[in-house]
């Protein structure tokens, strides 16, 4: 649990493994569109608590979950700090020239808010769906794009690989520092030129050990006659079911409702 790797699938027979693909692809984008899209403060607060719900029910350590979220603390912190200066508005804290902003505030607590709702409801679905069953509900939702001739089959297969490469390049990128350092490389020199060689030194080997496996994955498949084509049959065929419905069903009312039960002033997030 410990050496999980983001965009890592993990095996388990919880109520969210169980779910269909289709479902859970549905649920997250319908999650993130709203995020991206709406400022209401319920909106936020239902989606988040949706989210430690799912992770509660997947029966993986949250610990495992949020380990990803240390390379983003960077981001939301540098975010939230510009936000909280440079916006204008009334003025809640004045340091000197530094004045912080009621809406700042609010604007920066809704980006750190995103930024982790975007970060779980992607990894929960790489979590909790094999790259088969995530490539089979892709097909399936993009299925209507055959009658405008889109090769549905082979777009579905290209992201599930994508997805599934993403925990081998991570874990082979430590395998290849750990290898540098061992060797002597200055990853911490303070001369910005040769930490720039270095970190040349990880990316080099990455990417034509990435191109390399690339290679070796096509030379596989044409092996196995694969062509991606309609015809291609699946072992486990997909079964949506009530429960998928009731997850549907759940999160679209964590989507929309708060925006028809809060119309009140307090609720929205300052532009």
């Amino acid at each position: 649990m410990k050496k999980l790797k983001l965009g890592g699938y993990l095996p388990g027979d919880s109520l969210i493994h169980r779910l269909d693909p289709r479902t859970k692809l549905l649920g997250g984008l319908a999650i993130i569109i709203t995020i991206l899209a709406v400022n209401s403060w319920p909106v936020f607060v239902l989606n988040t608590v949706l989210i430690f719900l799912v992770v509660y029910l997947e029966k993986i350590d949250f610990k495992a979950v949020l380990q990803g979220v240390k390379w983003m603390w960077m981001i939301i912190l540098l975010s939230f700090t510009f936000q909280c200066i440079f916006v204008k508005g009334t003025p809640l804290v004045v340091i000197g020239r530094l004045i912080i902003t009621r809406e700042g505030l609010y604007l920066g607590v809704l980006t750190f808010l995103r930024l982790l709702i975007l970060y779980l409801s992607s990894t929960i679905l790489t979590m909790t769906t094999s790259p088969l069953k995530l490539a089979s509900g892709l097909e399936a939702l993009f299925s209507p794009l055959r009658y405008l001739k889109v090769p549905v089959n082979q777009l579905a297969m290209l992201i599930s690989i994508s997805l599934r490469f993403i925990p081998t390049i991570i874990e082979e990128a430590e395998i290849i520092t750990k290898a540098q350092k061992s060797r002597g490389a200055p990853f911490s020199s303070a001369k910005k030129l040769v930490r720039l060689q270095t970190g040349m030194a990880v990316f080099i080997p990455l990417i034509v050990g990435s191109l390399q496996r690339a290679t070796d994955l096509a030379t596989a498949m044409e092996s196995r006659c694969y062509t991606g084509g309609s015809n291609c049959s699946r072992l486990k065929k997909l079964n949506f079911g009530r429960t998928d419905l009731m997850a549907l069903a759940l999160i679209a009312a964590s989507c929309i409702l708060p925006l028809f039960c809060f119309h009140g002033r307090f609720w929205q997030v300052p532009r």
